[in-house]
């Protein structure tokens, strides 16, 4: 699997009848209750989530985008000086993901010396390899008081823009995704978790290609401890990005009675989810379908 809005409302349905789930011996324990978790389906997709027998086959060919992906290059010392290379080691003292966009390519750098940060650069036309200007960057309104800040992941999104994790010290760290244009201008998303049973490292998100032109991006919220080293996350927050929709839909917001997205297909205007709820002594898993033709 490769993987904002506002609360929604709509209906659930398993076939004709709203989805129910039961809730586990934990639920109470840890206070998971399903009026906090319930799934949620933005009224403009104009379909329900649909409880499924089976989940299908992936697709021979996946679908690939028609717009650029970023590229994560190294630099061999701080901006502007450095020279970007494909050699990413994790020892070089600056980072940058490379978003070619139009009419020139943009760098959002990680600086590591002597403070932590992250920087938005636009690279030399004449020489790839090279930096040329920076592009002020604001992602908060009160970001001088952070202590250090840096990309984590970096999603590539039809338009030209950029949907960020970045994580931040305030002074305790932050974790918050961002849409971010060319010109330097950033949205707030809001906080993100990671995807705790997946494991490490740890993913914050991910993303499906649905057409050459529409990409769906997931994303966590609302942790919760089970255990020793037992999270779960209450909230999968299922996001579209196209023409249609620049700044993000999101379709779906997936509670985990319903289970947390483990895998994901789109076929024929229908997105497919098998998700899984981990609490308890059993397990649950589901398979759930989604129309997303009307909003496509």
């Amino acid at each position: 699997m490769r993987l904002l809005g506002c609360a929604l409302t709509a209906t659930l349905a398993i076939g004709c009848d709203p989805a129910q789930s039961s809730s586990s011996s934990n639920d109470t324990m840890f206070g998971l209750f399903k009026s906090k978790s319930a799934s949620t389906v933005d009224p403009a997709v104009g379909a329900a989530l649909v409880r499924e027998a089976a989940f299908p086959a992936a697709p021979a060919t996946p679908v690939g985008a028609a717009y650029p992906q970023p590229r994560r290059m190294a630099l061999d010392a701080p901006p502007p000086a450095g020279k970007l290379s494909p050699n990413v080691d994790g020892q070089s003292p600056a980072e940058a993901w490379i978003s070619d966009a139009k009419p020139a390519a943009l760098a959002l750098v990680n600086v590591f010396e002597p403070k932590r940060r992250c920087e938005l650069w636009l690279v030399d036309k004449g020489d790839g390899h090279q930096l040329a200007r920076q592009v002020p960057l604001r992602f908060d309104a009160n970001q001088e008081k952070w202590s250090a800040s840096s990309a984590q992941e970096v999603l590539a999104l039809p338009g030209g823009k950029l949907l960020v994790l970045l994580r931040y010290r305030v002074p305790n760290p932050v974790d918050a995704l961002f849409l971010l244009d060319d010109s330097g201008v950033a949205r707030r998303f809001g906080l993100a978790q990671p995807d705790w049973p997946a494991g490490l490292p740890s993913r914050f998100l991910d993303n499906l290609q649905l057409t050459p032109e529409a990409v769906l991006a997931v994303y966590r919220t609302d942790s919760v401890r089970l255990g020793p080293e037992r999270y779960v996350n209450r909230f999968d927050h299922l996001v579209l990005f196209s023409p249609r929709h620049p700044t993000g839909l999101e379709v779906a917001r997936i509670g985990i009675d319903d289970g947390n997205v483990r895998d994901w297909r789109f076929a024929n205007g229908k997105l497919w989810l098998q998700t899984a709820d981990p609490r308890g002594d059993s397990p649950r898993t589901f398979n759930w379908s989604l129309d997303l033709s009307h909003v496509l």
